[in-house]
């Protein structure tokens, strides 16, 4: 029971850490640029933080490396594209960093198996949705006491929260949005509305245009699955379903209106420009890339050249997919794209089988991942929050699909044994 406890309070101090919450809150790095999670900037209060949770990962992975080793034969694409990271360090431009990213990105890799293995998906999901309760209640409060730790001035008074960017933290309300929709409170029901409704708010005042538009998406597609699923109730999600299809064509045939909704320019903010010339980089280097988490780490020729052309120092692709590309190449995303469509395959069958509300929950969370990561760059970020989240889902639905198929297996033998002992 002791380690139990203890093992809850190493996930949530992980899935905080990986909020970089310690970060956001020191004083000296509120202006800590996005690219933090790929730069080659070393921050001691990070390295320390990051350091400190991962020992004590790795210990509690040790004390089950057995079911965690068969767990990872499970989810061995995923490995696979962890150990294309770790091989981008000998054509890498800048081969320490890659080493030490890609090094940190195998153990917290582990670590989401881990955390795979060891809990369900309906309790990780639960746990999820305490830690961002707690990250609301912490940012509320915050807001009375000192708000300059959750407002970010310089983007207009965009709230922040306990991230070090406003977006960053859009997404972090989006997820938890997501969570709360299907996590259900044993006691103190009320507060999950509550809690919902707040993340709700706060995601508008993140000023986040991706988190929104990707959040609406991902819960507005919530009956399309349901319907999907089938049953008795099947009819009542129909009508949602077919709202939500002529709503997603329309927006892609029509995108002018949502972006001036939003507040947004046609080139989402310069990104347009931005991604031009970031794939013709990348045709400089189709096939292996620049090596993982390299490309934006130190400012060489290649970088100086996407700044004077794209018209601006950007700190980062903003586009998962596109920096995927230069990290790995098309042989890093053709591995990447290759586990989360098993991961995707997966959930599918998950929520067919699963009767509860908590089956929409895995589908749910790939479209909200795949669709923030057009204009964020986290897809493929170690010891971050979405990485995590993915590859622990990730992990759970293949575990949960070779148990079912395993029982499936032995249900026609047992009944075999049934009739030879009847005769």
């Amino acid at each position: 029971m002791l380690f139990r406890a203890l093992e809850r309070v190493f996930v949530f101090l992980l899935l905080l850490s990986s909020m970089n919450v310690v970060i956001a809150m020191t004083p000296d790095r509120q202006q800590q640029s996005r690219s933090q999670m790929l730069s080659g900037d070393v921050d001691v209060a990070s390295v320390i933080v990051e350091g400190a949770v991962y020992t004590l990962g790795a210990i509690l992975v040790w004390t089950r490396w057995r079911r965690v080793l068969r767990a990872a034969r499970q989810v061995w694409p995923l490995l696979l594209l962890v150990g294309i990271a770790f091989l981008s360090t000998t054509w890498s431009i800048q081969p320490m960093i890659t080493f030490r990213r890609s090094l940190s990105l195998f153990i917290s890799t582990a670590i989401a198996i881990y955390l795979g293995e060891r809990y369900s998906i309906k309790e990780f999901a639960r746990l999820l949705a305490e830690v961002l309760c707690f990250v609301i209640a912490a940012v509320l409060a915050l807001y009375f006491v000192a708000p300059d730790f959750v407002i970010d001035h310089s983007y207009g008074g965009a709230w922040k929260g306990l991230s070090s960017y406003k977006n960053t933290f859009g997404e972090h309300m989006a997820l938890a949005i997501v969570a709360l929709y299907f996590v259900r409170f044993h006691r103190f029901r009320w507060t999950r509305y509550l809690f919902l409704f707040s993340a709700v708010v706060l995601l508008v005042l993140s000023h986040s245009a991706t988190a929104l538009v990707c959040c609406i998406v991902a819960v507005a597609a919530i009956p399309l699955w349901r319907f999907w699923r089938g049953g008795q109730s099947s009819p009542i999600y129909l009508v949602p379903a077919i709202v939500f299809c002529t709503a997603v064509v329309w927006g892609m045939v029509n995108p002018g209106p949502i972006l001036q909704a939003l507040g947004r320019d046609a080139t989402l903010t310069g990104r347009t420009r931005l991604w031009a010339v970031l794939i013709e980089e990348i045709g400089k280097r189709p096939l292996l890339g620049y090596g993982y988490a390299s490309f934006w780490s130190v400012v060489t020729g290649n970088l100086l050249n996407v700044w004077a052309r794209a018209g601006w120092m950007a700190p980062i692709a903003d586009n998962g997919y596109i920096d995927l590309v230069l990290s790995l190449g098309l042989f890093g995303a053709t591995a990447f794209f290759f586990v989360f469509i098993g991961s995707f395959r997966n959930a599918i069958h998950y929520f067919k089988y699963t009767r509860e509300a908590i089956g929409v929950w895995p589908v749910t969370y790939l479209c909200l991942f795949a669709l923030n990561s057009i204009c964020e760059s986290e897809l493929l970020a170690r010891g971050n929050l979405p990485f995590i989240v993915f590859a622990t889902i990730t992990t759970s639905l293949a575990l949960s699909k070779a148990t079912a198929q395993s029982n499936a297996k032995r249900v026609p033998l047992d009944e075999a044994e049934v009739i030879a002992t009847a005769a």
